[in-house]
Formats: structure tokens, sequence, C-alpha cells
């Protein structure tokens, strides 16, 4: 069976006529729901029939990105990013951009700027993006993919995630900002907005529900942040847009310290410099310097100015010292055999931090027994010219993809 990319099928007509030439979405990618910000496809990639597609010029179609809202001063939110021109993302790190699973992780760059594209602004390469292994589907608050830049951005101010007690503000009619480049009521596609609205709930699925009477994220603010600011005035971005129903009426966002210990562990780089993986307080030396003026904006790309950013923070405990050594890190436990063996582990990560999935050769990083134990299901055997059981392939655009399988050029040549 030959693949065909969806970026090419009628579906995506849509991001198309707004403009998104060469979006850089992975083939699983995202559909349009009725309210825009994205679905899951099935398995065979087709969109579900309860979400049809409604043609631009259909009138009564909602062609409006963060409803309700305004576009950003120039260089404001510097660290909500654009990715592909389909999705948004967040910087919670000078290297680290967090956004949705849903979105796919094919982005060889990040954009930073006011518009998806032209100037001001400028791109950064990634190493990599990945999905979180447990993600299966909106709806279940594990929404989570980051990717990884090639080289640091390290201009602007960070927001980091919310950890620990800074998480006991995401209560009921909390005030929150959204920001994301996707679809308006009130102007085009592309255009960084922002709008300030509330929680209305935590739901049971770890999910914050948020917005409703014209506020709101829609299709194309995917995967991008909701912003929530502390006492000591400093900003937290706690939220990663996910889906919704009809544009206005409130979405769905997964609770981004909810992924962190995935993203430091997977990644290799602690984004919270206040507190361990598991929010408990533990300031370094980079706990501080936050962003307390990020809707400010003022300067031009790349020459941002900062705005007033916080002293060493104490939000849940003591500030660091400053003049205290750095703390020793915690050793590196010793792999052993069983950890990093693929037994119980394939198509995801084995507990000593290697790969058995399809494309852990792409990005080298395959434990040792991958194909002893996971064929025949990541095997080419009886799958040449198709796909495999375990979801890898065997055809002939499998390189293009940097999804085949591990034996491909043993079986099929």
């Amino acid at each position: 069976m030959t693949r065909i990319s969806t970026l090419h099928s009628p579906l995506y007509a849509l991001p198309l006529a707004l403009g998104l030439l060469g979006c850089d979405v992975e083939p699983e990618g995202r559909s349009p729901s009725d309210r825009g910000i994205a679905v899951d496809e099935d398995e065979e990639g087709e969109t579900p029939e309860e979400f049809p597609e409604r043609p631009l010029d259909d009138p009564n179609t909602d062609t409006e990105t963060i409803y309700g809202g305004t576009p950003v001063n120039a260089c404001g939110w510097p660290t909500t990013v654009s990715l592909g021109g389909s999705c948004t993302g967040t910087l919670i790190h000078p290297q680290i951009v967090a956004y949705a699973a849903h979105c796919g992780t094919n982005y060889s760059s990040i954009r930073f700027g006011d518009k998806i594209s032209g100037t001001p602004g400028f791109s950064v390469q990634t190493s990599y993006c990945r999905k979180y292994p447990g993600y299966s589907g909106t709806g279940k608050g594990t929404d989570f993919a980051y990717c990884k830049l090639k080289n640091p951005v390290e201009d602007y101010p960070i927001v980091p995630p919310a950890m620990g007690c800074e998480t006991d503000v995401l209560d009921p009619g909390q005030a929150v900002t959204l920001v994301g480049f996707g679809n308006a009521d009130n102007g085009p596609y592309g255009v960084k907005r922002q709008v300030t609205t509330t929680i209305n709930q935590i739901t049971a699925n770890n999910e914050a529900f948020i917005g409703g009477n014209g506020a709101d994220t829609c299709q194309g603010d995917s995967g991008g942040p909701a912003f929530v600011q502390l006492s000591d005035g400093s900003w937290r971005v706690f939220g990663i847009t996910s889906y919704g129903g009809s544009c206005g009426t409130g979405g769905y966002y997964s609770l981004m310290h909810r992924g962190v210990a995935w993203f430091e562990s997977d990644s290799g780089i602690d984004v919270t410099p206040c507190t361990d993986a598991q929010g408990n307080w533990s300031p370094g030396p980079a706990c501080t310097g936050f962003a307390k003026q990020p809707a400010q904006g003022g300067g031009a790309w790349p020459a941002c100015n900062d705005g007033l950013v916080s002293g060493y923070a104490q939000t849940c405990g003591p500030a660091y010292g400053g003049n205290q050594p750095d703390p020793e890190p915690d050793p590196e436990p010793e792999p052993t055999d069983d950890a990093n063996s693929c037994a119980g582990s394939c198509g995801a990560q084995a507990a000593g931090g290697c790969w058995c999935d399809d494309q852990c050769s792409k990005y080298g990083d395959c434990c040792s027994d991958v194909l002893a134990a996971c064929k025949p299901a990541q095997s080419c055997n009886d799958s040449c010219g198709g796909k495999a059981p375990s979801g890898c392939w065997c055809d002939s655009q499998c390189a293009q993809y940097g999804d085949c399988c591990g034996d491909k050029s043993q079986e099929c040549g």
C-alpha cells in the first residue's frame, strides 16, 4: 500500500487556502474539526465523518484565530512561536519548544516573530521533535510534544512551566491569557494574537476547560500556550491548546506540568529551574529572570525589548541564595541489560532510555536488541511494498518519512 501525505489530501484545502504553503506537518497530522483546533485522524489517515470539511467560501464557515482577542504588540509574547505555519508552540527553555502531540513531529525549524512568515522574524532549526509515547488521542490530558532546537535562543525572558504550588492558582475563575497564530474573528490567519479569559474547570482527565462567550482559541492555535500571572508579577505557562467545539465556545488544554517529567527525561534538559520534575521546590541559580511584562513587547525582531523580569523566585519556598555553590547533580543510574532491552518495550522507549520504535535508527538511539525482541512486528518479512504490523513501513517512501522497518534493506533490498 502506498501512502499519500495528508498535506495533499482534500481535507487540507482549508489551511492551504489560508496561505500555509510549505506547512511542515507530520503525515498523521491533524484535521480541522467544526471548532477548528484539531482532531486526530483515525488509524488509516481518514477524517472521521462527524468532522466534515467546510470550505472557506461557505458563508456558514467560521473563518475567525484567537477569538475575541487582539494582535499582540510588536515583539509581544516573544516565546510564543509558530510550527510550520499550522500549529503554535512555546519556548519553555532556550532549547525546548513545547506544543501538542496531535500537531505531529515533522518540523525542521521553529519560527519566532509576530507572523508565521515574512519579516521581521527568524527561524531556528530543530535537532528533532518528539511526542509523548503515551499519547493516544486528544481528550486524555496527554497532548504533549516538544522540539529541541539546534541552537539555544537566549534573547528573550523565559516563561517557565507552572510547577508545584504554583499550580494552586489553576482554579475556576482564574484569569489567564491565550496566545496563538490561528484563525480569528477580527483579522487574517497567521498573526499572533492574545485574549484574556478565565478557567472554567479542571476536568477529571487533567485538562483545563478555558474560555467561551466569544473568548477562545481556534484552528492554528493548537499546541499554543495558556499563561497565568503569579502573585509576584511573573508569568507561567500551564496549558497546551488541545481541542474544543465551535470557536468562541471554549476549549480544552493539557496541563503542562503533567508532562514535564517526560520533557526532561526524554530531552535530557532541565526545563524547571525552580523545582524538580515532580514540582518539589528546589531552586537553582537559573530560578530568576522570568518575564513580568511579556505582552508589552517593544523593539523589533530579533532585538526585542525584554521588559521587566523577576528576581530570584520564591513562589513555593526560599529563593536561591545566589552565593551558594550549584547543587551537585543527581548521579546517573547505571543502565542494566534489562533496562536497555526492548523486551516489553517494542514501539516505545525502554526504561534505560534507548528506543524500540520505527524511528530509532533515524535518531541513532535504538536498543541493541530491537530487531531480535521486536521481530516479526517490526520486520519487513511478508510486508515488502507496504506497512508492517507494527506500523513501520517497507515501501519506497519509508526513507523519505524516516519510518522504515529495521530490516527493510535486508528483506526488501
